[in-house]
């Protein structure tokens, strides 16, 4: 095999997680070549971004890219919650202090992804796109590089001291290693699609918090029989909408995706309201089992990052905050790794998977919760009663916008003044 194919890392997949495990080991001077099957720009979801993504972002090196995209500013969240009036707006602005900016943005997954990816060429990665990797390879229980190719040709074997698996909802190695779990409690399914119109507010008519970013936005969140509706303005006059069902009771919605997303809109006052001039500008898209987390997220060789690592439930725009910080967390063992003797086995990558298991698990548990709400209809839940209680709206708001190190869902209950409530989870 040629030098040029032996790599210090390889990584599967180009999205944020992968992307940025790659940007931090190219800036550390590693040979690194990462494999992206789609041909890019393509669709993904998960448009709302959080404020902690600033610190990932400086890292990088990508900030002045984002800033200078144009995204629509997100500057918080609105939950409305079972009709009860007013809506539960949580501003970053109410407390700046924990972030480097209080606001973040909602982008066009295309767009955002292709940023990344550009930008890890500019670093010096080997991005090799329309590339499939169709299997990882072992030496024993030791990764030891990928069999890979163009889209359009055979796979060959290619080398690599640490394997990072980014390849999303595919789960390449977890699969192949049969680690993939899915979280019955958490089967949902998400029905969507972008719009051309739709209301947008005038932020200065309900922000009354902080600096007010002329056309500014939020992520609204509104709850119905069944499960949720998201709400999230894009630049260009495009709404991304979506209902997040249990999956059982989307079943008697409809037969198709497209009956089950309209009764679900249907069914929530304020969103049919606003989508009333709007013109659907794609076809329904759908997303089943939602939730899912890998039994590990490292072995001997390689790591497992992003969606390949776990599935989070889209309610609080956790997941590309999650899948960016996993990736630098994983190029930062990578990295320990090779400063160790080129050590690489699992007992040296375990810090990684007790590193991002953290924020994970705590996100997991603010989930655990709003569905519990959800399913009875908890009209005394943590989120209405922030807008009575300075300390739980302090926590639970540095929790939204991202700081999971900084704040637990028991910090929150207690400072809720309800240590035992039922929405504890241990």
């Amino acid at each position: 095999m040629s030098q040029s194919e032996r790599f210090d890392a390889a990584v599967i997949g180009g999205g944020p997680s992968g992307t940025s495990a790659a940007i931090i080991l190219a800036k550390a001077g590693k040979h690194v070549v990462l494999f992206e099957r789609s041909r890019f720009p393509r669709f993904q979801i998960g448009e709302s971004l959080l404020p902690a993504c600033w610190e990932l972002w400086r890292r990088l090196g990508v900030t002045e890219k984002i800033e200078a995209e144009g995204f629509t500013v997100k500057q918080g969240a609105n939950f409305g919650m079972f009709n009860q009036k007013p809506d539960v707006l949580l501003l970053t602005a109410e407390y700046p202090g924990y972030f480097e900016r209080p606001y973040t943005y909602h982008v066009e997954r295309a767009r955002f992804d292709e940023i990344l990816l550009e930008h890890a060429a500019e670093c010096g990665v080997d991005v090799r796109r329309e590339w499939a990797v169709a299997d990882v390879l072992f030496d024993g229980k030791q990764a030891i590089g990928v069999s890979a190719g163009p889209n359009d040709a055979d796979p060959a074997p290619i080398h690599a001291s640490v394997v990072i698996d980014a390849s999303g909802r595919e789960s390449l190695i977890a699969r192949k290693l049969n680690w993939r779990r899915p979280l019955p409690e958490l089967n949902k399914i998400a029905h969507f699609a972008h719009f051309k119109g739709g209301f947008r507010r005038d932020p200065h008519g309900f922000i009354n918090f902080g600096d007010v970013i002329d056309g500014s936005v939020t992520t609204d969140i509104h709850t119905i029989d069944g499960g949720w509706v998201w709400y999230i303005p894009l630049r260009d006059n495009i709404i991304s909408v979506g209902a997040v069902l249990d999956t059982r009771f989307a079943k008697n919605l409809g037969d198709s995706p497209q009956q089950r997303f309209e009764a679900a809109i249907q069914s929530c006052e304020c969103v049919r309201e606003w989508l009333a001039d709007a013109e659907q500008a794609m076809d329904i898209k759908s997303i089943s089992s939602i939730g899912y987390m890998n039994e590990r997220f490292h072995g001997d060789g390689f790591m497992l990052v992003g969606d390949a690592s776990m599935f989070v439930d889209p309610v609080f725009s956790a997941g590309v905050t999650l899948a960016m910080r996993s990736g630098v967390y994983a190029a930062d063992a990578a990295l320990e790794g090779f400063a160790n003797g080129d050590d690489f086995s699992a007992a040296r990558f375990s810090h990684y998977e007790a590193r991002i298991r953290e924020p994970m698990g705590r996100i997991f548990q603010m989930i655990y919760n709003w569905y519990r709400i959800l399913e009875q209809k908890d009209a005394n839940n943590i989120i209405l009663r922030s807008r009575q209680s300075p300390m739980l709206r302090e926590r639970f708001i540095v929790l939204l916008s991202g700081g999971y190190d900084m704040v637990s869902m028991k910090q929150i209950l207690e400072a809720g003044q309800e240590p035992s409530s039922t929405y504890l989870i241990s």
